[in-house]
């Protein structure tokens, strides 16, 4: 009867997320030995026909392609580390100080050297892992680095902090928008341009005369006779407002004839 799988390996094959990957960790994966067979079809898998990858006379063995050692690595590395929520690999840098004949063993040690910032409140972020492979013996035979874009946790990348010189940034939007709307705050408000000097313009000679004109227009009398200028004789003046001729009511009768002489009786008595 085959043993059920321990709880703890099915939760350990759950991908990580970049929060959780723990800066500066280091593990070293099982041993892989590489076979002929596995060389061959993996040069027939990647159309390599090169004289390194199938030709068997060198020592009387063939040497494994540099791209099935970081395949091999990759692979161990994803069987005995903590698996990453990998979004997309970003690259790969690599250097092959020895070869690797078929029949050798060979295993990896991934060491994560860099968390990368992420940017605002960006859904992936970068990390960085060297890799080096040694052969059973611990020569090193291949090094190299890997990074990739993890993704992290969507609550993370929701709440992340703004960054100082996105604050900055915001600080000057701020005023700007407050301009636009019309509202300015005590603090930031700027004191009103003093107004310019009146300018002063030297008359001219039409300006002159038309001024000394008025001033004698307003000189002139309304009513008598005003003195003649520039050689002509005197105007009398026109009064615009002329005043109506006084009314006197019409004098009494005086009686006449016989009345009168009757009133002049009443009056002696």
């Amino acid at each position: 009867m085959i043993p059920a799988i321990p709880a703890i390996l099915a939760r350990d094959l759950e991908p990580i997320s970049f929060d959780d990957l723990p800066l500066g960790g280091e593990w070293t994966t099982r041993r892989r030995t590489i076979s002929e067979a596995e060389i061959a079809l993996f040069a027939g898998v990647a159309g390599d026909f090169s004289p390194l990858a199938i030709d068997a006379g060198h020592a009387g063995a063939r040497f494994a392609p540099p791209a099935l050692l970081v395949a091999v690595a990759i692979g161990l590395g994803t069987m005995d580390m903590p698996l990453p929520s990998v979004a997309e690999w970003e690259w790969l840098n690599w250097k092959f100080p020895r070869p690797v004949r078929a029949g050798e063993t060979i295993y990896a040690r991934w060491t994560l050297t860099q968390k990368r910032p992420p940017i605002a409140g960006a859904p992936t972020a970068i990390v960085v892992w060297r890799v080096d492979v040694h052969t059973a013996d611990g020569a090193l035979c291949a090094e190299g680095e890997v990074g990739a874009s993890v993704r992290r946790k969507a609550q993370a990348a929701r709440t992340h902090p703004i960054e100082p010189a996105q604050a900055a940034d915001a600080a000057q939007v701020a005023p700007a928008s407050r301009r636009r709307r019309g509202r300015r705050s005590p603090a930031t408000a700027k004191p009103a341009a003093p107004a310019p000097p009146p300018v002063e313009v030297a008359p001219t000679a039409a300006a002159e005369k038309t001024s000394t004109a008025r001033r004698r227009r307003r000189r002139r009398p309304r009513t008598g006779i005003s003195s003649g200028h520039d050689g002509q004789p005197p105007v009398p003046a026109v009064n615009a407002d002329p005043q109506p001729a006084p009314v006197t009511a019409p004098a009494p009768a005086q009686p006449t004839g016989a009345l009168s002489r009757v009133m002049k009786r009443l009056r002696r008595t």
